[in-house]
């Protein structure tokens, strides 16, 4: 399925975008640039289904067949957006643990057919797999606002994101979705053209960036709320 990103970032900045709205009304205290990633998640998500699209939270990256970890041990995904109709992402690990289970049982003759990936599920080469960070130019630490001094810094972990999306196995579509809390949309622009040159420095598979910014009440320092959404490209399987 070919992803339209224009269409995706659209979504995640209408969920910020009326979470910012709610905020604004409420007089809350405390922003959108108070929230940690995961905090954001079910914001992103909403604004995804607004967009006429499915999303599934924290979902384990498909892994290889021969090898079935336990759930705990399963890498997971931030958002997984599929089209609107679909219910499930097929999850092969998940089915392989149930047919190794009805082994040596009265179902096992059964356990192919009834461990079917379910109706309207989609393979997960066929959706769209989302990393999700965040980063804000100013912070609250200790009680107190002030310049986030570990700004620059923690655009590394965006790095490490980057590449555990391209070396996912049976993962075709993937994006990095960078939420940035800064004083401009300008601050906002330097820094992720300085991230998309770290990465292809570093010769990470990223193809295209896309951006969208949004106002919002300055409150510790930071007025805009940036989305880029920066897409990976899958890395050659050994």
């Amino acid at each position: 399925m070919p992803w339209e990103f224009g269409s995706i970032i659209a979504g995640l900045a209408a969920g910020l975008r009326t979470a910012e709205a709610e905020l604004a009304h409420e007089q809350a205290v405390h922003g959108l640039d108070a929230l940690d990633e995961v905090q954001l998640h079910p914001l992103l998500a909403a604004g995804l289904r607004s967009a006429d699209l499915a999303c599934f939270r924290e979902t384990p990256y498909p892994g290889p067949p021969r090898h079935l970890p336990r759930e705990s041990e399963r890498p997971r995904c931030d958002l997984v957006v599929a089209p609107s109709d679909t219910l499930a992402i097929a999850d092969i690990v998940r089915q392989g643990k149930e047919l190794r289970r009805a082994q040596g049982t009265l179902f096992a003759a059964l356990a192919t057919e009834l461990h079917a990936p379910p109706h309207a599920s989609i393979a997960p080469e066929d959706a769209l797999w989302i990393e999700v960070k965040t980063i804000g130019q100013h912070t609250t630490t200790d009680g107190v606002a002030g310049p986030n001094r570990s700004y620059a810094s923690q655009f590394n972990a965006c790095l490490a994101d980057i590449r555990k999306l391209a070396n996912a196995r049976a993962v075709q579509h993937a994006a990095l979705a960078l939420v940035l809390f800064n004083e401009s949309p300008a601050v906002a622009e330097h820094d992720l053209t300085a991230l998309m040159h770290k990465c292809l420095d570093r010769s990470l598979p990223v193809a295209d960036l896309w951006r969208e910014s949004l106002p919002i009440t300055d409150r510790i320092g930071n007025s805009t709320c940036t989305i880029g959404l920066v897409r990976v490209r899958p890395a050659p399987q050994p």
